[in-house]
């Protein structure tokens, strides 16, 4: 079964299958309806939207095909996808969320949980800004990017305040005190002296 997987932070990358070598969409929008689709993975949305977020600029008829166009190519990049992640309807488009894996969501999941060890995993998922590099010019979309990068970046940025806090809180608890050589890891276990 070939999941896909999908790294949206520091850049765009998708691949089908744990281990298996990155591949690239055909075009910046496919690109960017994708990384849409799958933030979060599982709403769907109308066909409308999504071609007034990516083609706005052009006319309505236009941009419906131009929606059609892009969704068929992602359509046949993702052919060996198993099960099929793109949802597609009369009137909605959607991402199954069973069948991708989104750094984001892992990024996400492990700052809300905040231990020690689901930030470092998390904090090492940041590879760099949300979808860096990615423009398409079409402002409702580069509004929308913008956005998710600050809130993304201030999440990273609290994650490191986070982790740096309790660095410090530790060395000053195994720090000698009123130069005493002795520190907290020093003492005895059952006295605490």
């Amino acid at each position: 079964m070939a999941r896909l997987t999908l790294n949206l932070l520091g850049g765009f990358r998708v691949r089908l299958g744990s281990g298996a070598p990155p591949f690239t969409l055909p075009t910046r929008k496919a690109q960017a309806l994708l990384a849409y689709l799958a933030m979060p993975a599982g709403p769907a949305y109308r066909r409308e939207k999504l071609a007034s977020l990516l083609w706005g600029s052009t006319v309505e008829t236009t941009a419906r095909t131009s929606l059609r166009q892009t969704l068929y190519a992602i359509r046949k990049s993702l052919r060996g996808a198993d099960p099929q992640p793109l949802q597609l309807h009369a009137n909605t488009v959607a991402l199954d969320p069973a069948a991708v894996s989104v750094d984001v969501e892992a990024f996400e999941e492990g700052m809300a949980e905040a231990t020690p060890s689901a930030l470092a995993e998390s904090l090492a998922l940041y590879e760099g800004d949300f979808l860096e590099g990615l423009t398409v010019q079409e402002p409702p979309f580069e509004d929308w990017l913008l956005a998710q990068r600050e809130r993304l970046r201030e999440l990273a940025v609290g994650g490191c305040s986070h982790t740096s806090a309790r660095r410090a809180r530790q060395k000053r608890l195994c720090r000698p005190r009123n130069g005493s050589s002795a520190s907290i890891h020093s003492r005895s276990p059952s006295t605490g002296h």
